[in-house]
Parts: C-alpha cells; sequence; structure tokens
C-alpha cells in the first residue's frame, strides 16, 4: 500500500508535521517493499485551493492512505472522494513513529 504521511522534513527520520495541506514536505511510503521518497509541498505558499491541488497530487501520485494529524473537511471530504482513507496519529515524533503506530497493510 502507497500511503502518504505529513512531514517537516524529506526523510522518514524527520518530525511528523501535524497539519495536512499546509505541511512541508509529503512522503510518500510503500509498506510493502519500505520504499519512501519525499514530495516538498509547493502549495503551501498559496491561499487557494491547497486542499484540492494536494489531494490531486496525491492521488496521481498513486496514493491510497494519509497519515496525519489536523485537517480541514474540505480536505477530508476531497480525500474521501479520491478514495484516500485518512488515518489520524496523535502522537509526537517522526514520519517512521507515525508509520510504526498505524497499521496499514
Amino acid at each position: 500500500m502507497k500511503i502518504c504521511i505529513t512531514a517537516r522534513g524529506a526523510t522518514l527520520e524527520s518530525a511528523f508535521e501535524r497539519h495536512f495541506a499546509r505541511a512541508p514536505y509529503f512522503i510518500l511510503y510503500t509498506t510493502g517493499t519500505g520504499f519512501s521518497e519525499a514530495i516538498r509541498n509547493g502549495f503551501v505558499i498559496s491561499n487557494a485551493k491547497i486542499g484540492q491541488n494536494t489531494v490531486r497530487l496525491l492521488k496521481m501520485s498513486g496514493i491510497e492512505a494519509v497519515i496525519t494529524r489536523e485537517i480541514g473537511e474540505n480536505a477530508r471530504n476531497l480525500l474521501k472522494g479520491a478514495d484516500i482513507s485518512i488515518h489520524i496519529f496523535n502522537g509526537e515524533g517522526t514520519v517512521k513513529d507515525a508509520v510504526a503506530a498505524i497499521a496499514l497493510d
């Protein structure tokens, strides 16, 4: 399964970012292989259609699930409409900690 984790940096060791659409980075992680890649969130500097553009990017990247903490109603509905599930991580720590805490297969 290919998942997206909101992050403050570009690696699995980066701090987990609690905000969805305003996260500085998205870590794309494949659960079966452990492969990860980072995407810098270029939409964070905009005030228009941030959630819509972010969800479109994730859908085009083949994301099936998102791990984040805070997500607006609009973005939540857009993810649901794109068949991307949402998993809330309430802990602190790294991206790797968030992945370990949420059981996804």
